[in-house]
């Protein structure tokens, strides 16, 4: 078996080994998505150095998943199981999207690889809700019954950015006059760090920083720098962009009921975990009047397992063989 999760930034595949009570992912190899024009490119590469005929494969893909095809919402790709299945001679070619891929590994990684901001007070088969802000924002809502979960495909990340404040509202106004429409992932994601950083900027007539401009990965160099305290402008940067997470993290645990509690998974999250566990970020995600109470007793956690994509595809893979 084969498993595969497909980002805007990077592709990572692994052959799949079944062992008791799970899989063992082996043979990991990680791409460079940018330094290929397909993704067919990437699986003959490691094919070639993975020969072993496969059964069954799963790839969790970012972009709306329809009929079993994909164009990847980040990249120029358009992925075919059907096609993948016969040019490479597999067995059968699943594909997911990338963050239902995400949420079929959250019941397979062991509780250290959860970091918890809310404790909460989780029920019993509730609804569970998934949010993974990276190169772009996925979410996905998850049903659980006599402890199997049902993850449902989601689009929500690009749903309108909803201001929650006079600060958010004149950002809301900032982008719109740049980008014409306002998703919630032009704010909630590694691109929408640097659209603040600059609405920041502008909002006090400053220019970038020397460190900005000189920055290689600048969301990254963003994050280090508001991490570190020695720039207020980033500090604000991600102030503004924690609240922003909050709030829509907010908006699918009460659209999703999801008593069963909220995972913070993706890029991201990690990084600032110690900001998030500050209290921020629980702060605003019950700020909200009727239903302080209930998103209250919600557990909320972070996903710091970096593989659980892979996990879940490979997780898949298995019981698609059977």
């Amino acid at each position: 078996m084969l498993a595969g999760y497909i980002s805007g930034a990077t592709v990572e595949l692994a052959r799949v080994n079944e062992i008791e009570g799970g899989i063992k992912l082996v043979n990991q190899v990680i791409y460079n998505s940018r330094d290929f024009t397909n993704f067919e490119q990437i699986l003959n590469l490691y094919l070639k150095k993975n020969t072993t005929p496969i059964k069954q494969a799963c790839f969790g893909v970012a972009g709306p998943v329809i009929n079993g095809e994909v164009r990847t919402t980040n990249l120029p790709w358009l992925l075919t199981a059907s096609t993948i299945q016969e040019q490479f001679k597999i067995g059968k070619v699943k594909l997911l999207n990338d963050i239902v891929a995400l949420a079929h590994g959250l019941p397979q990684i062991k509780e250290d690889r959860y970091y918890v901001i809310n404790q909460g007070a989780k029920q019993k088969n509730g609804n569970v809700g998934l949010i993974a802000a990276g190169a772009g924002l996925g979410e996905a809502l998850i049903q659980v019954h006599e402890n199997v979960w049902y993850p449902y495909a989601s689009e929500g990340g690009h749903a309108g950015f909803a201001p929650s404040s006079q600060r958010e509202m004149e950002l809301w106004e900032y982008l719109y006059s740049e980008l014409g429409n306002v998703e919630v992932e032009d704010v909630v994601s590694l691109k929408g760090l640097e659209r603040i950083y600059n609405f920041v900027l502008d909002s006090h007539g400053k220019p970038p920083a020397l460190w900005f401009e000189k920055a290689i990965d600048k969301p990254g160099t963003l994050i280090e720098r508001a991490l570190s305290g020695k720039d207020a402008d980033a500090t604000q940067t991600l102030d503004i962009f924690i609240d922003c997470y909050a709030s829509e993290a907010a908006n699918l645990a009460l659209k999703g009921m999801t008593l069963g509690g909220i995972f913070i998974g993706g890029l991201i999250g990690p990084q600032i975990i110690t900001l998030l566990d500050q209290g921020r970020f629980m702060e605003r995600f019950i700020k909200r009047g009727k239903m302080e109470s209930l998103l209250a007793r919600m557990p909320v956690s972070i996903v710091i397992e970096e593989k659980t994509a892979l996990i879940g595809a490979g997780t898949v893979a298995l019981r698609e063989s059977k």
